[in-house]
């Protein structure tokens, strides 16, 4: 019995393709379609690569060859549409000859200086979280720090509230006892009885 494999990350990955970039991007808008259908499939092939954004596959970069076997093309075909955007300026190449696509290298630095940023963000939220609550619990009535389940129950400060208004601590306010003040207008209404 074999073992399946689990999806790869890429698998299930999808990728930011912005149509506009694409027909406003003057170097391969002058490029033929063969070439922009060849740029097409690599950057799918480089958006599943390791490291995103270059032509790889796995460790070993991806030659004219190995290229023209994965788009089903004559090398001599593919050998030619590389040398056209080359010459557009479309990708570029490291020193040690890997195509790259400049957008998805930014994309991807974008991307891990974010995720940096959040997780600092994200630790001096949770350092600063008691610090928050006791500066906030001050400015929170008993009826929200109730509400709030979150919140523990402050209760000398609610004690101390509920001295000031002759309540005791734990009961909402009643005023059910206080006369009702039926003021002219209601007077003179009648009342309908159905």
């Amino acid at each position: 019995m074999t073992k399946k494999k689990p999806a790869s990350s890429s698998a299930t990955r999808w990728m930011k393709f912005y149509p506009r970039d694409w027909i406003g991007d003057s170097e391969l808008r002058t490029c033929s379609l063969a070439a922009r259908g060849l740029w097409i499939d690599m950057l799918c092939l480089m958006d599943s690569a390791s490291p995103r954004g270059h032509l790889k596959l796995g460790r070993k970069k991806i030659d004219p060859p190995t290229l023209a076997g994965l788009t089903n093309t004559p090398v001599a075909k593919v050998e030619k549409l590389l040398d056209e955007l080359r010459k557009k300026g479309v990708f570029s190449v490291t020193t040690h000859g890997t195509i790259y696509c400049r957008k998805m290298i930014a994309e991807r630095k974008r991307s891990a200086n974010g995720a940096k940023l959040a997780a600092i963000r994200w630790a001096k939220d949770t350092e600063n979280e008691e610090e928050n609550r006791l500066r906030n619990a001050g400015r929170m009535t008993p009826e929200s720090r109730i509400q709030n389940k979150q919140e523990p129950y402050n209760s000398r400060l609610v004690a101390g509230r509920a001295k000031r208004h002759h309540q005791p601590a734990n009961d909402p306010p009643d005023f059910s006892n206080e006369p009702v003040q039926i003021s002219e207008a209601l007077s003179r209404t009648r009342i309908l009885k159905h």
